[in-house]
């Protein structure tokens, strides 16, 4: 026969939400990281002025996060499938320009192991 488990108390709830906060911050930061300098190298690569090249991949990325957050929060408030639809179209469209950034150079380069790794890279990073 299976105890019942006790619910956690505040405090224990507490740390838990920080630290799974403080974790989810420190993988989205790392994955930051390493968008930035794939996208960034391409641009280098691409004759994108020296100025400008290190500006795209944080566009994209806050573009990401922009829409992840404000689709929950309409979502938590109540919108409906169809005030929320063109939010996740827009999504969608920010995530598959972001993946085709982050895997384009080694394609080109014929590298395709690293493309391969840089695509499991970016679907981890959009799915945070």
């Amino acid at each position: 026969m299976l105890t019942p488990v006790p619910p956690p108390s505040s405090s224990e709830t507490g740390f838990v939400l920080r630290a799974l906060t403080v974790i989810i911050g420190l993988v989205v930061g790392l994955m930051f990281l390493f968008g930035f300098g794939n996208v960034w190298s391409l641009a280098l690569r691409l004759g994108v002025p020296v100025w400008v090249a290190p500006l795209v991949a944080p566009a994209v990325d806050l573009s990401v996060l922009g829409l992840l957050i404000a689709i929950r929060y309409l979502a938590v408030r109540g919108a409906g499938p169809e005030v929320l639809r063109p939010a996740r179209r827009l999504l969608l469209f920010v995530s598959v320009v972001t993946l085709a950034l982050n895997v384009s150079e080694p394609l080109v380069e014929g590298q395709f192991g690293k493309a391969a790794f840089e695509h499991r890279a970016t679907s981890h990073r959009l799915c945070t």
